[in-house]
Formats: C-alpha cells, sequence, structure tokens
C-alpha cells in the first residue's frame, strides 16, 4: 500500500487552516503532520519534524501571516528544508506577487477563491514533479514579465520591495543608497508602471 502524501499547513486564520486540514484529509492519500499560524511556529514544528524524519512532502502556505511575511518565510523554509514543495494558497493573486513567490522558491501558486478540485490538483501536480499555477493567472503574469523587464536592474531591486511593502528607508537601508536616490527611483518606477505611487502600485500588483 502506497503511503499517504505528508501535508503541512500554514494560515493565520484558525477557521482557514482548519478547513484546509479537514478538506485536504477528507481525500484519500493525504495525511496532516502539523500546522502552524506564524513564521516561528512554523520553523520550530518543521525543525521538530525534522529531527523525527517525518517533514512533510508539501506545505500549503498563506502570504499574508498576520504583520508576518509569507515571503520571507517562504525563503527560509527553501533554504533549511529544500525538500519540502511549498503551494502558495493566497487571497491576494496580481501577478507582481505570484512572480516574487515563484522567485522565491514557490512550486505552485492557487488563489483562495479557486474550487477545491484546482488546489487538489496543483498539490498532485506539484508532488509529480511540475509547477503549477492556476491557469486564469498565467496571462497576467506574462504581461506583468513584459513591464518588469522594462525596468532597469535597480529599478527592479526597488520595484519588487515596493510590492514587499518596504519603506523608501527600508530600501535605502537595504540597498545601501540615500532616500534622495530612492526618490529619483521611484519617480521613473511610477511613470513607467502607469501609476502615481506605491499604494496604487501595491493595488495594481501586489494585492
Amino acid at each position: 500500500m502506497l503511503s499517504d502524501k505528508k501535508i503541512f499547513v500554514v494560515e493565520d486564520h484558525t477557521l482557514t487552516n482548519l478547513g484546509i486540514r479537514q478538506f485536504l484529509e477528507s481525500n484519500e492519500g493525504f495525511s496532516c503532520v502539523g500546522f502552524a499560524f506564524g513564521k516561528a511556529e512554523t520553523i520550530e514544528k518543521l525543525s521538530e519534524l525534522s529531527d523525527s524524519g517525518s517533514l512533510p512532502d508539501i506545505l500549503i502556505l498563506d502570504l499574508f501571516l498576520g504583520k508576518e511575511s509569507g515571503l520571507e518565510l517562504l525563503r527560509e523554509i527553501r533554504a533549511k528544508f529544500p525538500s519540502i514543495k511549498i503551494l502558495v494558497y493566497s487571497m491576494y493573486a496580481k501577478p507582481g506577487i505570484l512572480s516574487l513567490a515563484l522567485e522565491a522558491g514557490a512550486h505552485g501558486f492557487v488563489e483562495k477563491s479557486a474550487p477545491e478540485t484546482i488546489l487538489l490538483c496543483a498539490i498532485n501536480d506539484i508532488l509529480s514533479g511540475q509547477t503549477f499555477v492556476q491557469q486564469n493567472l498565467v496571462s497576467p503574469l506574462i504581461t506583468y514579465k513584459t513591464m518588469y523587464d522594462g525596468l532597469t536592474k535597480q529599478e527592479q531591486k526597488i520595484f519588487k520591495k515596493l510590492l514587499e511593502r518596504k519603506t523608501k528607508a527600508q530600501i535605502a537601508e537595504e540597498l545601501n543608497i540615500v532616500t534622495r536616490s530612492v526618490d529619483n527611483y521611484l519617480s521613473r518606477i511610477f511613470e513607467k508602471t502607469g501609476t502615481k505611487g506605491h499604494e496604487e502600485l501595491i493595488e495594481k500588483f501586489g494585492e
């Protein structure tokens, strides 16, 4: 008999977390080996599972965990537990966020509004070694990449930090440039993306 595929769920809303686990375990072939509501708890529990040789085959991850960044957690999981496949399951599916998630190492992306059959299909495809992006998200992603490729390398770096909701001061510090330079880059980014400011840019590409 084939063993069940091990699932781990990271979602900060209690009922949603429980619902995902119950739905998956109601389908033959899946078993939930753990769940968490935030970053520290996730790493702690995965470390315990690693020590016992019971790491999940796939982790279902929400990108917005209260005040914590699911993208940062995604990067940390990929660095510390590279064997785990990661499926992002998010209510925010604008192309900028989708692109950041794939770049960070996600193996798939599904909107929470998608039918449950899509979620199951994504999990099965990822476990079979494929990458899964929900079909209706593919065309906007291609259009987004064309726009993104039109930015300079430094503009691309700043653009991605904007999507992660970094402040001008944080961007300046992380890129080791002065705030005035950030302002100049922002002006060019807003012009090239057809947006009037940070919030409009996030609304267009990152929510």
